[in-house]
């Protein structure tokens, strides 16, 4: 099934020249799909369209059609839609807001008004998944690299969206965290859950299953 469907895309920050340009492309369910490109491609911002940043934290004069799970990002609006995708920053310490691994896993729950026995669970469940057991109350700032990685991954993933954005996960860590991201990537495939990545170095994302090139805001493979 598709689930991202994206045609003749083309968006220009406020006041700027054109970023993207006739961008269109398909997503189906449980895909590891890789952006590849080099450094101000155009990468990011595409990321940022599909999870509805952009517009609605980041203004710019858009135009094209999406459908993220049969929704559009730009009529759904940030809460809707972070319920069908939810996506990570490259700097996982920009993303962790607070000071404990469980308030973080809780956070968006909270915000999205879930039951405070529904919200416990739920995090339990994380933190089972993603290997913190025992580390609940811990300060995020005394985890490490790859840990602080998997961390804002299971907090976006709190309200389970299908498909999970992913902006350079391994930049930055060491290989034995790499692994441990690649490993959580993997397990979210198995669970049938759709993995968009982006990244600029193949060797980094081998396993993918698709691959799709952004050369100066154009398609180009």
């Amino acid at each position: 099934m598709i689930v991202v469907n994206v045609k003749n895309l083309t968006f220009a920050y406020s006041g700027r020249e054109v970023v993207l340009r006739d961008i269109s492309f398909e997503v189906s369910t449980g895909e590891v799909f890789v952006i590849a490109g080099d450094s101000g491609s155009g990468k990011t911002t595409l990321c940022r369209i599909l999870c509805g940043i952009i517009p609605h934290a980041i203004k710019g004069c858009l135009s094209g059609q999406i459908s993220i799970m049969d929704i559009d990002p730009f009529f759904a609006g940030l809460p809707k839609t972070a319920l069908s995708v939810g996506m990570v920053f490259q700097d996982a310490d920009s993303q962790i807001i607070c000071t404990t691994v469980e308030d973080e896993l809780a956070f968006v729950l909270e915000n999205l008004c879930w039951k405070p026995e529904d919200i416990r669970f739920r995090v339990d469940e994380l933190i089972a998944e993603f290997g913190f057991v025992g580390l609940g109350r811990t300060n995020p700032v005394h985890l490490s690299g790859g840990q602080k990685k998997l961390l804002t991954i299971a907090s976006v993933l709190a309200p389970a969206p299908p498909i999970l954005i992913l902006d350079e996960p391994f930049s930055g860590l060491d290989n034995e965290s790499r692994e441990l991201v690649r490993a959580a990537i993997n397990e979210q495939r198995n669970r049938g859950r759709t993995v968009i990545i982006v990244e600029h170095d193949f060797k980094m994302v081998s396993f993918a299953d698709r691959y799709m090139v952004i050369d100066s805001g154009v398609l180009a493979g």
